[in-house]
């Protein structure tokens, strides 16, 4: 049976009240929650990392780059797509053993959240290639965060996101941070 409830919300219990309203609008869809704004976005310059973030169709390198994010619910999980210069990057969101669980390509990452009132921080728990799980030695890292900016002069708070995708001994494959608004979808 389907939840009416958003699986950021199960996912961080009662600290799910804690969040600043932009950040639990953008993870309730209902059934779609739209935001666009910038980011800048800086990708690795070792030969493996730009092959890595070629295989995983990422975002180009790029200093203000238009920014549209769209949630919509998939089940009880999320799809999370991103167009970054008019191009599509999808994932898809759910939970697993209390992780957020999220899978592109053919990689499978879970992440153990944490909410504040400042937003949330995912803290990556487990990585596995197809299904096979990855040693952390061997495992990308991703480091994520969503934060908040208050508007100002009646302006709508911001959500601001930062995330940073390396590989051991190759160093960075993408890092991309900005800034983002709701929009009526």
């Amino acid at each position: 049976m389907l939840t009416d409830r958003p699986l950021y919300q199960r996912l961080l219990g009662a600290g799910w009240d804690s969040l600043p309203p932009v950040t639990r609008a953008l993870h309730a869809p209902d059934p779609v929650a739209l935001f666009e704004g910038r980011a800048d976005i800086s990708r690795g310059s070792h030969p493996l990392a730009r092959l890595a973030a070629g295989l995983l169709r990422l975002p180009q390198a790029g200093i203000g780059v238009p920014a549209r994010i769209r949630v919509s619910r998939a089940g009880e999980g999320e799809l999370l797509e991103r167009w970054y210069q008019g191009r599509r990057f999808a994932t898809v969101q759910g939970e697993r053993a209390g992780l957020l669980h999220e899978r592109f390509g053919p990689l499978r990452l879970g992440f153990r959240l944490t909410a504040s009132p400042e937003g949330i921080d995912f803290h990556q728990q487990r990585v596995a290639l197809w299904s096979i799980p990855l040693p952390s030695w061997l495992a990308p890292r991703v480091q994520a965060r969503e934060r908040f900016e208050p508007g100002v002069n009646g302006a709508e708070d911001a959500h601001l996101f930062d995330v940073r995708l390396t590989l051991p001994g190759i160093g960075l494959v993408i890092a991309y941070r900005g800034h983002l608004l709701p929009v009526s979808a």
